[in-house]
């Protein structure tokens, strides 16, 4: 046991420059593994601004506001199937979430796995990912509240100045807790996905992993965003460039006809919005898939860790590192070591299915 608590007290580094030439080597291998990337992509809209004319905008908001006035009926039932249509995609999201973390898992073992097989797995844990969802949701809503309800206090009593200076103090809060939140449910996600836990279980291992690799995991994360301004830049590039092809295009369409203009849309908005899906979905694959290395490599390897999660989680595996510490990105891994509560002692095996 001392031997444990000695290699627990060393610092865990992490290889982050292997760890993201691995991720995208394993997507390379596994092209398979983008079809997942397409289902997180469904799931994870992108926003569009529109600007334009203020007179113009002033217009149209007032016959907008007619037609909703005369036809609510219908809006709402419009609503109502966006809203069902949103549900679906976000949860067929998380599932191929699952799915991916559970193929890349099994893919740095050296083992063989499949689309199908991936998304049999994923489905699996659909329902603690969606209670995980909500749970985040609610947290993130009731911070919110807490700390807009001091400023919309202040700015109905006129106390501009002040609501200025607790707005920067609130954002000061927030910002840290937000980070703490939304690092500790992707944590639990893993731990949801790779030990089956229950969800509670699963953030409190996630929180207690995120504070025992603090600095590493605002390393990753800086990392991460870079790597990410470097994909949106691509993301606005592709999308430039489609523009400039199709933009022309359509106006000589035009040209030639109502009949072969309306053609020209029929083929080109499903080929704009496919190509902006593909392009969401290379990004969303490699992103988790260098989460699930890095959870790997910082996943800490404590027997009394383990069994402290594991006590309100009988008969479960609770998903650590790599036996050996960059198994996961140098050569042949070896299966993830967990610790079984009933025996109270590390044991290496495959991971759970």
């Amino acid at each position: 046991m001392s031997e444990i608590d000695n290699s627990s007290q060393k610092k865990k580094e992490v290889p982050f420059v292997e760890l993201f030439k691995r991720a995208a080597q394993i997507i390379w291998q596994n092209r398979f593994l983008l079809w997942f990337g397409v289902l997180i992509a469904l799931g994870s809209p992108g926003s569009f601004n529109y600007s334009g004319n203020e007179n113009g905008l002033a217009e149209k908001s007032g016959t907008a506001k007619n037609f909703l006035e005369s036809h609510w009926q219908l809006v709402l039932a419009i609503a109502i199937v966006f809203f069902v249509i949103g549900i679906i995609l976000f949860l067929i999201s998380l599932a191929g979430k699952a799915g991916l973390i559970k193929s890349v898992s099994v893919i740095i073992q050296n083992k063989k796995t499949s689309f199908g097989e991936g998304w049999k797995k994923g489905k699996r844990y659909l329902k603690k990912l969606f209670g995980l969802s909500i749970l985040v949701f609610l947290v993130l809503f009731a911070l919110v509240l807490v700390l807009a309800i001091p400023i919309i206090y202040l700015i109905v009593t006129q106390s501009y100045i002040s609501a200025i200076l607790v707005g920067l103090f609130a954002i000061a809060i927030f910002i840290p807790l937000l980070f703490i939140i939304l690092v500790t449910k992707t944590l639990a996600e893993f731990y949801i996905v790779l030990s089956d836990l229950r969800i509670w279980g699963a953030v409190e291992a996630g929180y207690n992993l995120l504070l025992k690799n603090i600095l590493n995991n605002i390393i990753f994360s800086l990392l991460l965003a870079v790597v990410s301004l470097f994909a949106g830049f691509c993301f606005l590039l592709v999308i430039g460039i489609s523009l400039l092809v199709l933009i022309p295009s359509g106006i000589l369409f035009h040209t030639l006809g109502s009949f072969a203009f309306a053609a020209f849309l029929v083929a080109a908005i499903p080929l704009f919005l496919a190509l902006m899906l593909f392009v969401s979905s290379v990004f969303l694959t490699y992103k988790t898939t260098a989460w699930t290395l890095f959870f790997q490599e910082i996943a800490s390897a404590k027997a009394e860790e383990a069994e402290k999660v594991a006590e309100e989680e009988p008969g479960k595996e609770i998903a650590a590192a790599p036996a050996s510490p960059n198994a996961s990105l140098d050569g042949p891994a070896s299966p993830p070591t967990s610790v079984n509560r009933n025996r109270g002692e590390s044991l290496g095996g495959p991971e759970k299915a």
